[in-house]
């Protein structure tokens, strides 16, 4: 299945062979590779297209590229499966359930390159705009800002996933093979942070911005992945003044209803700090590629990867948040959650068994009916809302022993889809409640849960430790108690995933062989 995916208006011009042409429209330019370097920075449309292109690496221009794996991240939690029961397809599972985790896995290779590759194109806009002399200085301040933007960006998700890594900001030639010794993620972390300082200080507010260039990066984009470095860093000082400049900039509003923040017609709404615009312009497809993918199988369209799991339900169900479970939970059998006309989902099987470990669907990548007329159909892919600077704003302020803040944080999370306000609480409840409500409130939309469960600490293990290996909580739900009649009726999925999560080891994912192979001074992750 073929796609054409464009980035917001901007990101994602891009160039097939050269940029010599480029028009100011962002969405004229199919996104089918990018070669930045065939361009000048000094001629105004080049400079242009050379930018947008940089933008198009936050996802990859196909789908194994980098949104496969995020999703395979994300199913190896406790929110998520693999899914996909029609096809034999061990590497997938393999990863998903720590089996099959080495430095061969193409999907591995793929993230790790797209992310280099975009590092790389940032650091030949930063070292060549100084040059340009065809464009005003503050235009070129502000590529600058965006691409740092970018760079901090693919930086932190080198850090998260891979651990120390090469870190490079001149730009090289791709002739000759650098070699460049891992920097410790420490310093990795100091990149992305002074990255993000120096960029919130450039860049223009969200409301600055004209409607064709909407969805550059923002000063709110840059200073709430700034709170998200400072979170991850555990400075929590520095945490918390961060997402409490963007709550007092007043740029930004929780939007109300909670589902109809990922309507199509609701794109760069009031919540939104940065998205990805994406279009399907392919004749034969069926939607933009988060829907395709995780999409139900010849039912609605989609490839059948990635579901929900009983666990993730029952922790609505538990909080009595019926608003969230029906907007992010689009589960066989049932009515389409805010969809008119309403549609059911049959229980189709394959071999007498379910073709998907659980039946539960991403319901915040489906496309509504009513949008899928005449092509192209849109979508937008959020990477950055408000309610999750409110929800670091409640977790730095809860380190910080300030939980009158936290819990008005983390109470206008809970207002806006109608559950009791939580009072009382200080210490390890506070930090668990703020916890607990990232999942509900984020599950299915990024790594949320993946990042979250291998950066928390409690009692002294990181949270993945606790629900993953042979006594993890989530491999024993599975093993003893779960009764849910899909997610128990036998799969090429075994139901005990995470049996075989090796603390110490998989909180990260190996370094691809093939950057072993082309620098010498690379070595490999602890226990592969």
């Amino acid at each position: 299945m073929l796609f054409k995916k464009y980035f917001p208006p901007i990101l994602a011009t891009v160039l097939a062979i050269s940029l010599l042409s480029c028009s100011k429209n962002f969405l004229d330019k199919e996104l089918i590779g990018i070669n930045a370097q065939t361009g000048s920075l000094n001629d105004p449309e080049n400079a242009r297209a050379i930018v947008n292109a940089c933008y198009a690496y936050m996802d990859g221009a196909d789908w194994n590229q980098v949104l496969f794996p995020r999703l395979q991240m994300e199913s190896s939690t406790d929110d998520g499966w693999a899914a996909n029961d029609y096809q034999d397809r061990p590497v997938e599972l393999g990863v998903s359930d720590f089996t099959g985790l080495n430095s061969f896995v193409s999907y591995i290779e793929n993230f790790y390159k797209n992310m280099h590759e975009g590092i790389r194109n940032c650091n030949f806009v930063i070292s060549g705009m100084p040059a340009v002399t065809s464009l005003p200085e503050s235009l070129k301040d502000r590529y600058v800002a965006e691409v740092k933007f970018l760079r901090a960006f693919f930086y932190f998700e080198l850090a998260k996933n891979f651990g120390d890594d090469v870190m490079n900001n001149q730009f090289e030639s791709t002739d000759g093979v650098l070699f460049l010794p891992r920097t410790p993620v420490q310093e990795l972390y100091q990149q992305v942070i002074q990255d993000l300082t120096e960029a919130a200080a450039v860049l223009p507010e969200k409301d600055e911005y004209s409607a064709s260039d909407m969805g550059r990066a923002t000063r709110g984009a840059a200073l709430g992945l700034l709170a998200k470095a400072y979170l991850f860093t555990e400075d929590y000082v520095n945490a918390e003044q961060t997402a409490q400049v963007i709550v007092n900039s007043g740029k930004y509003a929780l939007q109300v209803p909670f589902n109809s923040l990922f309507e199509p017609d609701n794109m760069h709404g009031s919540e939104s700090l940065f998205e990805v615009n994406y279009v399907n312009a392919a004749p034969l497809s069926r939607g933009p590629l988060p829907g395709v993918v995780t999409g139900a199988a010849s039912v609605d369209g989609g490839w059948g990867w990635f579901g929900l799991t009983s666990d993730l339900e029952n922790a609505y169900l538990n909080e009595g948040d019926d608003v969230r479970r029906l907007a992010t939970i689009l589960k066989a059998g049932e009515l389409v959650h805010n969809e008119s006309p309403a549609r059911i989902f049959p229980e189709h099987k394959i071999n007498g068994k379910p073709a998907h470990t659980s039946f539960r669907y991403y319901r915040k990548f489906y496309i509504p009916l009513s949008y899928r007329v005449g092509d192209p159909w849109p979508y937008n892919y959020i990477k950055m809302r408000y309610a999750e600077v409110l929800l670091m704003l409640a977790e730095a302020a809860a380190f910080n022993n300030k939980p009158d803040i936290a819990l008005q944080a983390l109470n206008q999370v809970r207002r806006r889809v109608d559950l009791p306000e939580k009072e009382n609480l200080s210490g390890d409840a506070l930090k668990e409640a703020i916890w607990l409500e990232r999942r509900l409130e984020l599950a299915g939309e990024g790594t949320f849960r993946w990042d979250d469960i291998r950066r928390i600490t409690i009692g002294g293990k990181k949270l993945i430790a606790h629900l993953m290996g042979p006594d993890g909580s989530f491999v024993r739900y599975n093993t003893t108690i779960n009764t849910d009649p899909i997610e128990t009726a036998g799969h090429r999925e075994p139901l005990n995933k995470g049996f075989y999560f090796k603390e110490g080891i998989h909180e990260l994912w190996p370094i691809p062989s093939s950057a072993l192979n082309n620098n010498s001074a690379m070595v490999q992750n602890p226990g592969y």
